[in-house]
């Protein structure tokens, strides 16, 4: 008992701040900031011909929140959601090629031997171009009092085969709603900071195309870097093992009996997709898009229409359904892959910089708090307080902590780009090998001096193999299921006096709809907070339970379908939070989608202004294990089921291991 008072009053030590920082109680500070941000910046929106909202100055009662996040790339997913979603909305435009236009005019004159010489887009940012023949925009609010904003919650690449659509569609929207769209940085988009590190950078990238043909550029004639492995993978006697790499030169330079790819960057960015970032048909995806792009600009159509991706009857794991004659006038060469990443990921120029400069680690309205991962402290520590890895330290405010974690984040970012300049004035390759290869925070590779804080900031363990204490890593979950701690009376607490009353993430995949998690008070009191892990990329793969001795209903997930990743074909969900910036609460938090067998809901879950009674959601539907058939293997299993929500007259409850997660829907009165 005595453990648990030390607790509470450690975590009341958190209304402190730092002795330079005026004190501020957070609700009142985060009202206040609520307030001040709606009265600013937010304005109302149309779904009209005026796209634009810069000049508008609407103050509004109150915010609608979407959340969406782990796209990762799969431009159905996106669509289907953006389709579906109660506050965006697609509208129709003519897709835009920019001085990419002339390749049509050259390739009818002549002819498709005269590929190979064109300029085409291959990732680098250009406002004149969007091949696209739709795009994103907020949908007309119903109560002139009322707004909606988008937040996202990082990982925009890897798994999908439509990264640069997903990219340019979140783009587009943030330069023509600045106010109302914010991203989150998630681990797959921090690491794509190693391409500039491993693979080198654009050397066109003032924009000057001159004698820069897809097929030849600057940076493909320059020696890699040399790479001595990945710390990770340390001890494991695999390609890239750091142990296993033979150093043979001073200069630095990897010889050719290194198990990393020492001069052909296209085969170093397969093995770095693969084996080092968790994208295993990344490259050949890329490929196919950039087909795609080009479809598009020979033909004048979009290059990514309405109806998409669908496979072939030869097994293509993407098949381009773009209105064409002939894909294989398209075809992409692997150093056009390569440059494709490195252009894509310039520092300077790049889609991916431009996310990144515009994303933050957390972001924080009212009572509802962002994130890609979980918040990295636990709870029933003696001492409280909020970790800053990189300085070797921890902040005892909440609030400064925040700021602290955004501020180095843009610093970071800053730097990013600031080497990018240095590496393209000093012409060539910095010899201290790659941030990879060490890791850590006190990397001193030029890379690790510059901008690999943050590399190690996105990773999930430090290179002594502890945990890293981060907000993009960390889960909430153990093994498939909420972690025990959450259910610890200092969690509420925490809640109450920070003033939030939910928090949202994504990054650990959760089944085909969020995993909501209860945080309730230990004295019965009514009120409820909120954790809200929202990954479903693996929706495709959850497995429909028969519980023993329940009554439940017979259903089957309907697949992965035809995308190349594990969402599938039909299931989505958006997660909508509704604020008050009067009185800085959550007037409402619903969810509503499409489950992996192709059945919707549209469920609330209680907040301090429901009346209904959802007090069983959110938490363990029983104590004890139950008996399911596992309808895969066909073997009896067990598991402690979790409610999430009510559907009409029903409970849908989930059991997890790993990845795995079992769905059941119990008649309510069971």
């Amino acid at each position: 008992m005595h453990r648990s008072r030390r607790m509470f009053a450690a975590i009341r030590r958190i209304k402190g701040t730092l002795t330079h920082h005026k004190v501020v109680h957070p609700k009142q500070q985060h009202h206040s900031a609520l307030v001040a941000y709606l009265a600013t910046h937010l304005c109302q929106c149309r779904f009209s011909t005026d796209s634009s909202c810069k000049n508008s100055s609407k103050n509004h009662r109150y915010v609608t929140i979407t959340f969406l996040t782990d796209v990762e790339g799969d431009g159905a997913y996106f669509d289907r959601f953006v389709n579906h979603s109660k506050v965006l909305g697609f509208r129709t435009r003519e897709p835009q090629f920019g001085r990419y236009a002339r390749n049509r005019r050259s390739i009818a004159k002549q002819g498709a031997t005269e590929m190979m010489g064109l300029d085409w887009n291959l990732g680098e940012w250009a406002e004149d171009y969007f091949p696209y023949d739709k795009e994103v925009v907020f949908l007309e609010a119903g109560d002139e009092e009322e707004t909606s904003m988008l937040v996202y919650g990082g990982d925009v690449w890897d798994k999908g085969g439509a990264d640069l659509y997903v990219i340019r569609q979140l783009l587009s929207l943030h330069a023509r709603y600045p106010n109302r769209v914010h991203f989150l940085m998630g681990n797959r988009d921090i690491n794509k900071l190693r391409i500039a590190d491993e693979l080198g950078v654009w050397r066109n990238g003032s924009g000057d195309s001159r004698n820069c043909g897809s097929h030849v550029n600057g940076s493909a004639l320059e020696p890699l870097p040399f790479h001595g492995g990945v710390y990770w993978l340390r001890g494991t006697n695999l390609p890239g093992d750091p142990l296993r790499v033979v150093e043979n030169e001073k200069g630095g330079i990897a010889s050719s009996e290194s198990s990393i790819f020492s001069q052909n960057r296209a085969k170093r960015l397969k093995w770095m997709l693969e084996n080092t970032m968790g994208s295993i048909d990344a490259f050949e995806l890329r490929r196919l898009e950039l087909e795609r792009e080009r479809t598009a600009i020979t033909n004048a159509s979009s290059a990514f229409p309405s109806r998409h991706s669908r496979r072939s009857d030869k097994g293509d794991p993407l098949h381009d359904d773009c209105e064409t004659n002939s894909t294989s006038t398209m075809h992409v060469t692997d150093d056009e892959v390569a440059e494709s990443y490195i252009r894509s990921c310039d520092p300077n120029h790049g889609l991916m910089s431009q996310y990144l400069t515009r994303a933050k680690l957390i972001v924080r309205f009212g009572p509802a708090l962002f994130m890609h991962g979980a918040l990295p402290f636990v709870p029933d520590e003696n001492e409280v307080h909020f970790p800053t890895p990189w300085l070797n330290a921890g902040f005892n405010s909440f609030s400064v902590w925040i700021q602290e974690l955004n501020r180095f984040a843009s610093d970071q970012i800053s730097s990013w780009k600031e080497y990018a300049h240095d590496f393209k004035i000093n012409n060539q390759f910095q010899r201290k090998g790659v941030w990879a290869s060490e890791g850590g925070y006190s990397n001193d590779t030029t890379g690790g001096r510059m901008f690999g804080k943050l590399l190690q900031y996105g990773m999930n363990t430090l290179p002594d193999r502890s945990k890293n204490p981060s907000v993009v890593y960390s889960s909430w979950m153990k093994d498939g299921m909420p972690l025990e701690e959450l259910e610890h009376p200092c969690w509420y607490e925490f809640f109450r006096m920070q003033g939030l009353e939910v928090i949202a993430n994504g990054h650990q995949p959760v089944g085909d709809m969020p995993w909501p998690i209860q945080i309730s008070s230990s004295d019965g009191s009514l009120v409820k907070f909120w954790i809200l892990p929202c990954d479903t990329s693996f929706s495709g793969d959850t497995s429909w339970a028969n519980i023993k001795d329940k009554c439940c209903d017979e259903r089957d997930n309907v697949g992965r379908g035809s995308g190349p990743n594990g969402r599938g074909d039909v299931a989505f969900c958006e997660t909508l939070i509704k604020i008050c910036s009067k009185t800085s609460t959550a007037i409402s938090i619903s969810v509503h989608g499409c489950l992996s067998d192709g059945s919707c809901y549209d469920s609330k879950i209680p907040t301090k202004a429901t009346t209904h009674d959802y007090s069983s959601c959110g938490q363990q539907y029983a104590t004890e294990p139950l008996q399911f058939i596992d309808k895969r293997s066909g073997d009896m299993k067990k598991g402690v089921f979790w409610s999430k929500i009510q559907v009409g007259g029903r409970y849908l409850v989930s059991y997890g291991e790993g990845f795995d997660v079992w769905n059941a829907l119990i008649v309510r009165h069971e």
